[in-house]
Parts: structure tokens; sequence; C-alpha cells
């Protein structure tokens, strides 16, 4: 029985953390050390709950599944098709891959072609698919170039930021504003959903299964094991990444003004610390973080669609998710966040339901009634969520209306009661059912 060597396992961990390890990753738990400021230690653990313990439990629960059309048929036939081509093309070409493109534009090329921004953007879009499908097109190259490469000198670079940042002068951690003054936890919780880690997790874990498989790993126990160990190893220096981001947008706070956005707060830090040198050591880590993510966005998506129609190349499908995500990168990081976050806010607790389920699947009896139960009461509020607070679609006296029966609605989390409630009323309906016919 084939096992993997430990420099090999390092090696599939890292490419795993790489693809996490993307746009999102990068600029908001910046964002959040500046606001959450001396209790960023705290709403560090919160945001990883969301973008760390859930991806890894989400990449366990696939494993055990054995694969995605697995997991999501447990609600129903209609259910499993439609929302993994939707989680894949808002992890892929309409959302996530033109997110991570944009971003070393928005912060490194832009503030220097100043009004020419709208043409470079076009030449950078080019620029970044070409070499997202060279990559991605080279499956057996994927490992390599991920995890012995690009991630390391990723690692480096944000390394040289963090240890820059506990050695400057800078003063005091201020005092959290905003939401984080007021509802620190749910403001955290709700940040880890941009990451969309949870949602790319089960995706990712397939792609590492096929990876053990391509490394000679052939035991079913064994490819659970090792993807689920690969998992854990990805999330804790995911969660170590976070927590020195954080630190870094909170420790360079005081000593940085005018910043909006994590884009604009790792801008200036890198400034501030290591002056225009420090352009160019983020410059490179975005790049490299923004590649990785695409590249592995890419190839489990063509993997998946090109499973759904055989007749269109793996390679086909890498040209069609390449040109795709440019001609939705020129749209713009505003634009594209603006049509992302409804998506998120919609989906993401459907995904954290479903996986949850999953992880309890053996006392729950893989029952049909308790998965449709959860899962499409976890949509329905999501969506009245998504489009009544978010993109303010649903009329304002419908939202008023129902608030009330939805706990927590204000905070973004009016899902979670109901999701409870139907699981223990199904469960006690299963139960009950069991023992009547018994």
């Amino acid at each position: 029985m084939k096992t993997l060597t430990r420099s090999e396992f390092i090696v599939i961990s890292l490419m795993l953390f790489s693809m996490f390890f993307g746009a999102g990753n990068f600029i908001f738990p910046p964002m959040l050390g500046k606001e959450s400021g001396e209790i960023f230690y705290e709403t560090i653990l919160y945001f990883c709950v969301t973008a760390v313990l859930l991806p890894v439990l989400g990449v366990a629960a696939v494993a055990r599944c054995g694969s995605v059309q697995a997991l999501t048929g447990r609600v129903d036939k209609f259910f499993g098709p439609i929302f993994i081509v939707l989680i894949y093309l808002s992890i892929g070409p309409f959302l996530a891959i033109p997110r991570a493109a944009n971003l070393p534009f928005e912060v490194g090329v832009a503030p220097v072609v100043g009004e020419a921004k709208t043409q470079w953007l076009i030449i950078w879009s080019v620029f970044f698919f070409v070499m997202n499908f060279i990559v991605s097109v080279n499956k057996s190259k994927v490992v390599e170039v991920l995890g012995k490469w690009l991630t390391p000198i990723l690692l480096l670079m944000i390394a040289l930021l963090v240890v820059a940042a506990v050695f400057a002068d800078t003063p005091a951690l201020a005092a959290p504003a905003g939401k984080y003054a007021t509802a620190p936890t749910s403001t955290a919780f709700l940040a880890g959903y941009d990451t969309m880690d949870a949602m790319a997790a089960i995706v990712f874990g397939i792609v590492v299964v096929n990876v053990l498989r391509d490394f000679g790993v052939k035991d079913g126990k064994t490819l659970v094991q090792t993807t689920i160990k690969s998992g854990i190893f990805a999330g804790a220096l995911l969660s170590i990444i976070y927590i020195a981001l954080a630190y870094l947008g909170a420790a360079t706070a005081g000593a940085i003004t005018e910043t909006s956005n994590g884009a604009e707060i790792l801008a200036k830090s890198a400034e501030f610390l290591f002056g225009s040198a420090g352009q160019i050591i983020l410059g490179i880590a975005l790049f490299l973080a923004c590649l990785t993510t695409t590249v592995g966005l890419t190839t489990s998506g063509s993997d998946y669609f090109n499973s759904l129609a055989p007749k269109v190349s793996y390679k086909a499908w890498c040209v069609i998710f390449s040109v795709v995500s440019a001609l939705m990168a020129n749209i713009g990081l505003s634009g594209i966040l603006k049509i992302g976050v409804p998506i998120l806010v919609a989906f993401y607790p459907v995904v954290i339901v479903l996986v949850l389920l999953a992880l309890i699947d053996n006392l729950i009896d893989s029952s049909k009634l308790i998965y449709r139960a959860c899962i499409y009461i976890t949509l329905v509020t999501g969506l009245i969520y998504s489009l009544g607070s978010v993109a303010k679609v649903l009329p304002e006296s419908f939202v008023e209306l129902v608030k009330p029966a939805m706990p927590f609605y204000e905070y973004g989390l009016g899902w979670v009661l109901w999701a409870i409630v139907a699981f223990c009323v199904t469960y006690i309906i299963q139960i009950l059912t069991k023992k009547n016919v018994g």
C-alpha cells in the first residue's frame, strides 16, 4: 500500500493552501485588524471559524463522501447538479477568479497608470490569464509549480511584511471602530464569508484526492485520511497567516490614515515599512497569491465541466474559464464585489449546513428529510437576507415583516435558528419513524 513521504505530503498541503489563499484572504484580515484594533486577537478567531475551520471541515466532508456529487446528492437529484454548477461559476469565472486577477492590478498597476487605468486593465487581464492558462493546462505540473515554488515565495513575502511591522516604531493599538465596536463576533464571523473558502473547499477536496491518486495512493481509507490531514495542515497555515495579517493591519493603523479597504492598508503598510521597495514585495506577494488561487479554481472547474461535457476537452474548458474570467475582470474590482456579496450571503449558509450535515451523516442515516428541510430552509432564509438587505431587491415592507421571525437577522445570521429548528424537528420525526418501523 502506497503512502506519501513527508516531503510529498508537505508539497501537496502547500498546494492546497495556495489554492485557498487568494485575493480575499489577503485583503480582509488587514481590514479586520485595523477596525478591531486592540481586540484583533479575539475577532480574528471568529473570522477563522468561517475562513479556516469550515473550509477544513468542507475538505473532510468531501473526502469522506468521495465526490462533490455524492455530497450534494444527499439532498435530492435536482439540488445537487444545480448547486454544484452555481458553486463552480461563483468561485470561478463570474466572481472569485476575476476578483483575484483584479487585486494585484488595483494595488500595483492602477496607481501608476492613472487615467489610463481602463486600457491597462485590458492589457493586465490578457497577461494574467495567459499565465493562468499556461499553468492550468499543464495539470501534471500544477503540484510542482504551486507546492514547490510559488507558495514558499509567497510565504516569504508575507513574512517580510509582518516581521517588519513587529519591529517598526508604530503607535499603540487603537480601540475597535464601526461594527467591531458594537458587534465584533458576528462582524468577524461574516467577514470570513468573503474569502469564499468554504465554498471552494468542496471542490478543492477532490483536487487533493485526484493528486494523491496520481502519486500512487489508491487505498480508499488512506486517501480520505491523507486528504483530511492535508486540509488540517493547510488550515493551520492559513490561521497563522490570517493572525499575522490582522496584526499588520492593527499595528500600522495609527501610522496610516485614510484607508478604506484591505488592499489600501497593505499598499500603505508596505510603503511605510519598506519605502518604495515595499511595493515590489507586496506586488510579488499579491500576484503569487492570486495566481495560485485562480489556477486552483480553473483546474478544478475545468475538470468538473469536462466530466459533464466530455466532448469539450479539459484544455478547451481552461480556455473558456480564462477568457470569461478576463472579460469579467474588466468590470473592475468594485463592480465584481458588488455582484459577489449578495451571492455569498445567499449561498454560504447553505454550504455551512451541507458540510455540517455531511460530518454527522452516520448519526442521521443520510436522511433525505433532514437534508432537504435544513438545506432548503437555509437557502430561503439566506436569499431573503441577501435580496432584502444586501442587494435591496425585495420591498422594504416585506423585509420589515419577516425580520421578527428571523432572530439575528440584522447580523446576517437569520438563517441559524431556522436551520436548527428544521434539524431538531426532522431528527425527532426520523427517530419516531425508526421506532415505529422497528
